[in-house]
């Protein structure tokens, strides 16, 4: 019982780093902004919104982006997404994927395909139309979190001219720092590809980032991290309708 006890307390202050508990005087104050910047690149006009609802879209996988938990969780907000953003299209979710990957005797060998394109980004195309007729889906996404970064930069006092007249500062290890403004930044990384033409057809990348003084802090990581993945998800749809010419058809080739 007791060494579940430490074990648990472990888990629990390696999720403070990311999970922020406002004060009260922080939630009084209006939400900070968050800075993004997002690019979008579409490599085939004939991918659009209508043919996204043709053709349907299943997350293939998150190639890499710290632990799994956080991967599990970029799953989730990636799939809420496109939901969000293509109310139209049937979108599958990475558990669902699993699952029908498991059931098939697959699991392994889905790994592997992931582990090897994340290696060498070269997409094995019957790979990745055997993965389309698993899920039904013409469209797979894969994506990945390269930056998942939080951390706090401090400032040293000047006791010279503010500290207390008569007062001895002691330094154990150097001058003592004090917290000051905790900074956070996401990257985000997402690719579409087409299952039966074997072809990547848009690819975009969202940066996110955010800086608060420490008694303020209210912004969580995963708020970041929501707002990232609606941002990019809606630049995608931005791009696909403004440079998307004629959809295909699911039935069809290339």
């Amino acid at each position: 019982m007791k060494r579940f006890f430490v074990i648990f307390l472990v888990l629990l202050s390696g999720c403070a780093t990311h999970f922020t508990v406002p004060s009260s005087e922080a939630l009084k104050q209006p939400f900070p902004p968050i800075q993004e910047k997002i690019t979008t690149n579409l490599y085939v006009p004939g991918f659009t919104n209508e043919a996204l609802d043709q053709g349907g879209v299943a997350i293939l996988g998150i190639l890499k982006g710290g632990p799994h938990v956080l991967r599990q969780n970029a799953a989730f907000e990636l799939f809420q997404g496109l939901r969000a953003v293509f109310p139209e299209t049937r979108v599958v979710p990475r558990s669902d994927l699993i699952r029908r990957a498991r059931a098939a005797g697959r699991y392994p060998e889905l790994n592997r395909f992931l582990e090897d394109y994340a290696l060498r980004r070269v997409m094995d195309p019957s790979t990745l139309a055997e993965w389309g007729r698993i899920e039904g889906v013409r469209y797979l996404f894969l994506a990945q979190v390269p930056v998942n970064e939080k951390h706090t930069a401090t400032q040293m006092p000047q006791y010279a001219e503010d500290g207390v007249a008569g007062k001895v500062y002691v330094f154990s290890s150097g001058p003592e720092h004090f917290p000051d403004q905790v900074q956070k930044q996401i990257v985000l990384e997402g690719e579409v590809w087409d299952a039966i033409c074997g072809k990547r057809v848009w690819m975009g990348v969202g940066r996110a980032e955010i800086s608060e003084p420490v008694r303020l802090e209210r912004v969580r990581m995963d708020d970041i991290f929501t707002t990232l993945t609606r941002s990019l998800m809606s630049e995608m749809a931005r791009t696909m309708s403004e440079h998307g010419k004629t959809a295909l058809p699911v039935s069809t080739g290339c």
